[in-house]
Formats: structure tokens, C-alpha cells, sequence
């Protein structure tokens, strides 16, 4: 039958129209509206933002920047744009990481906190010689090549 499903619990086909729909009270917020606002998060943490700075950037309260982020509310396509405009990313950021509609596990960037990402913005955008920056990042780069190395070796490895 075209529309329809089976029903987990009694293996009975029913019509598409007979479903009960998804709703965020009954169910939670959408996986997919949780990973869009982890991303926000995430990229605002990297800009430095807090949430009452995006908030005021975007127009709304720190209020719905914290329910956007969590997922507890949607973000609106034009929203989603003016936020990715302020962050200074393509709209398709925010959904990177989703495979088939559902998201995939973080990466270690992605388990950064946001105080560590702060803090390694902030270091990083202090160093004002531009030979120096390159050199901290291919540092950074060779260490995340090796991030399964034993620190200490590590280390002693770049001392020679």
C-alpha cells in the first residue's frame, strides 16, 4: 500500500494519514534540530561570540539563541541564513555531519569545550607575526596527525 507503514507494535500496516506526527513536547526535539544548533554553538564559540552578543547581532533575545542551540526551537530558514551570515559560514555548515538525515558522532574538534576553543582563538589570534601563526599551526596540524602519541614522546620529538 503506497503511504504506508508498519506498526512496530502490532506488525499491522497503517496509512500514512493515521500516523501520529512527530511533536517536540511528546518526542523531544529532532535530532537533526539539536546537531543545527550544536553547530551554532560551536562556530560561535570559535568567533568568540557569547550568546547575548549573537543575540543582539541577530535580533532576538540570548533566550532563543540558548533554545536554538539545544533544539528546543527550531531555527527558521531565515534565521539559519542571518545567523550563518554573522558567523561568517554557509548555511550548509550548520548541517555538516549529517549522513541520510541523522547525525553522525562528533569528531575531536567538535568535543572541544567552549572555554578551550576560546582560549585557542584568543592565543592564536595574539600572535601578531604572521611566521610565527603559520609555524604554531603546522605544529598544531602534526600533533593532531599523532594525537594517539604518547604526549611526552611527542614532545621530545619536536625538541630535536
Amino acid at each position: 500500500m503506497v503511504g504506508s507503514v508498519v506498526n512496530a507494535t502490532n506488525k499491522e500496516t497503517v496509512p500514512a494519514r493515521l500516523r501520529r506526527r512527530r511533536t517536540a513536547k511528546l518526542d523531544g526535539p529532532h535530532p537533526i534540530d539539536i546537531h543545527v544548533g550544536a553547530r551554532i554553538r560551536h562556530r560561535r564559540a570559535i568567533v568568540g561570540l557569547n550568546q547575548t552578543e549573537l543575540a543582539l547581532k541577530v535580533g532576538v533575545t540570548f533566550q532563543s539563541i540558548q533554545k536554538y542551540e539545544s533544539g528546543a526551537n527550531r531555527v527558521s530558514a531565515s534565521r539559519l541564513q542571518e545567523i550563518a551570515r554573522i558567523l561568517d559560514v554557509p548555511v550548509s555548515h550548520f548541517f555538516e555531519g549529517l549522513e541520510g538525515g541523522e547525525p553522525v558522532p562528533a569528531t575531536a574538534g567538535e568535543r572541544l569545550s567552549s572555554q578551550e576553543i576560546r582560549d585557542l582563538n584568543a592565543a592564536y589570534a595574539a600572535i601578531t607575526d604572521k611566521a610565527l601563526r603559520t609555524a604554531v599551526l603546522h605544529l598544531l596540524k602534526s600533533f593532531a596527525e599523532k594525537s594517539d602519541a604518547d604526549p611526552t614522546a611527542l614532545m621530545l620529538s619536536l625538541s630535536e
